[in-house]
């Protein structure tokens, strides 16, 4: 199953607002291939949780979609490929316990149902 994850371009710490920190980008996009996950990373508009920057979205075809705000990410690298594992092997995305999410469970700013 594939994966989708927004970075907030309006968040980006980078002078060039349509693409992500490049080497922050790619370490993450490589880390997330190497677990073995199908994911796409993107920037998107603002994502509206300008208070606490950078956000970031997880998304996937019929399962429940996060906004995490105030995420860094080197520092939250190993955070959001383990989230990533528990989406993925959570019923339609719903994460109930979300301790091996790491740092990333305090972070959640929106959970929104699948459709």
């Amino acid at each position: 199953m594939s994966l989708y994850l927004q970075i907030c371009q309006s968040c980006l710490p980078v002078e060039d607002k349509t693409l992500p920190d490049d080497a922050a980008f790619m370490n993450l996009q490589a880390a997330l291939q190497t677990a073995g996950f199908e994911a796409r990373i993107v920037s998107a508009p603002c994502l509206g949780v300008c208070s606490a920057p950078t956000s970031l979205t997880l998304q996937s075809e019929k399962r429940a979609s996060y906004i995490f705000k105030d995420i860094d990410l080197k520092r939250d690298q190993a955070d959001i490929i383990a989230t990533c594992r528990l989406y993925l092997d959570s019923d339609n995305g719903w994460i109930e316990d979300a301790r091996e999410c790491g740092r990333l469970r305090h972070l959640l700013h929106a959970k929104i149902p699948a459709i």
